[in-house]
């Protein structure tokens, strides 16, 4: 059967980010995790997909932020899953810190988002396999997927392409209340080279990590703005 997509929603407001479950033939891959806060939720949609430990063939992780990868040694040690980012966010998740690897935080930005960054002692990790744009997935189930580095957010940001041109894209992109540019990038240029990238390939309905998704054609071609980290 064609892979299938389903959105989890995890949180509310502000904190609120998305993870997805990909089902196939060959059984599920799980695209993040949200935050240690989202621990119980998480499984809950888990179980309700029919994703149980032995079935869960991936987590790809898109980012090292806390909010992506804050469930992710607790899934691979549950379902018995490898965890696979790219190496350029690794630190991030052995030290659980959202700025390792990025420039000099805008200390407001800082300030604001430290409560949230941080990744328990217990929770850090390092990942099983390590992933670039000359990964094959075919062995996970997903035949004929692309992994692309859009670096801009983090400097090991990437995205998952389907066959079928469904792009599960992380926070280089978000709809919260429009598809627009993520709202906090490391560097807002790189980021829109990212995404202007993206506008050139043939892609369909668009993934975030947060707000819902929506179609590539929505996205507004002369306008792409972020704030720096």
């Amino acid at each position: 059967m064609p892979l299938q997509v389903r959105q989890l929603a995890l949180g509310n407001g502000m904190l609120s980010v998305n993870a997805y479950l990909i089902l196939g033939d060959a059984g599920f891959v799980l695209v993040d995790t949200g935050m240690r806060r989202h621990r119980a939720l998480l499984d809950s949609k888990l179980a309700e997909a029919g994703c149980v430990p032995g079935s869960l063939n991936l987590v790809l992780i898109t980012h090292g932020d806390a909010d992506h990868i804050g469930n992710a040694r607790h899934v691979r040690d549950t379902y018995r899953a490898p965890v696979a980012m790219h190496a350029s966010d690794v630190e991030m998740a052995a030290e659980g810190n959202m700025f390792a690897g990025r420039k000099a935080p805008n200390p407001v930005v800082k300030a604001l988002l430290g409560l949230a960054a941080g990744v328990r002692e217990e929770d850090r990790f390092s990942p099983d396999v390590l992933l670039d744009e000359s990964s094959d997935l075919t062995d996970y189930g997903l035949p004929g997927a692309r992994i692309l580095l859009l670096q801009g957010h983090s400097a090991g940001s990437i995205a998952l392409v389907l066959e079928d041109g469904s792009l599960l894209c992380g926070d280089v992109m978000e709809n919260r209340s429009s598809p627009k540019l993520g709202s906090i990038m490391d560097d807002v240029p790189l980021a829109q080279r990212s995404v202007q990238r993206l506008l050139t390939l043939d892609i369909g309905t668009v993934y975030p990590g947060h707000g819902r998704p929506f179609q590539i054609s929505e996205y507004p071609r002369d306008t792409a703005e972020g704030s720096q980290v």
